[in-house]
């Protein structure tokens, strides 16, 4: 298996908080596949963030800790979703406590698209997981785009991503579509074996 990093990442999920909650794979049951963490080293969040454009100063250990724990919160709180389900309250808070502090430390700016949005100070060292969460609240305030929340059926899988076709199943047709593909085919090629 080949290490992915912040840098190789595949980014498919359509919104910076989905991509975020994308940083690792998920079993069936919402737990994290360690093997495949993109967060794991003290300066791959910022490593994450820049690739992003939201990278602040390095936060060290606690903050990596924390964004891993938003991580989680916002995979439960978007699976839960992409299957019509309520969110736990635990990762609401989560999501709460996260974005109250990205208000409290944030000042709001006049983007070049002409909307207003938070930003932070360039040496913020909570900048990612405050990009991170405001780009969350601002994805659930909008039911459009949490009608078209979806969660990958590949097997080790678990990405959440938003299908702007109304047609896909995959996060990727190139790999966990190929995968099911391939599987499927082996299993037919089984049977065919042993009816013979």
């Amino acid at each position: 298996m080949v290490r992915v990093t912040p840098e190789s990442i595949k980014l498919q999920g359509g919104a910076l908080s989905i991509d975020f909650a994308n940083t690792v794979d998920w079993t069936e049951d919402e737990q994290e596949i360690p093997a495949t963490d993109a967060l794991l080293e003290p300066d791959s969040l910022e490593r994450w963030g820049a690739r992003l454009e939201v990278a602040g100063r390095p936060g060290g250990a606690e903050e990596l800790e924390l964004a891993r724990g938003l991580r989680t919160a916002l995979h439960h709180l978007f699976s839960a979703l992409a299957r019509g389900e309520e969110p736990d309250q635990f990762a609401l808070s989560r999501l709460r406590f996260a974005y109250a502090q990205a208000v409290a430390a944030g000042t709001l700016t006049l983007r070049e698209n002409g909307s207003f949005g938070l930003d932070w100070r360039e040496d913020e060292p909570r900048r990612v997981r405050f990009a991170v969460a405001a780009d969350a609240v601002a994805l659930l305030a909008d039911p459009a785009r949490i009608a078209r929340l979806h969660r990958c059926p590949g097997r080790a899988c678990g990405w959440i991503f938003l299908d702007s076709s109304g047609r896909r199943r995959w996060c990727s047709m190139a790999t966990c579509g190929s995968r099911e593909k391939m599987r499927r085919m082996y299993e037919r090629k089984r049977a065919e074996r042993s009816e013979h």
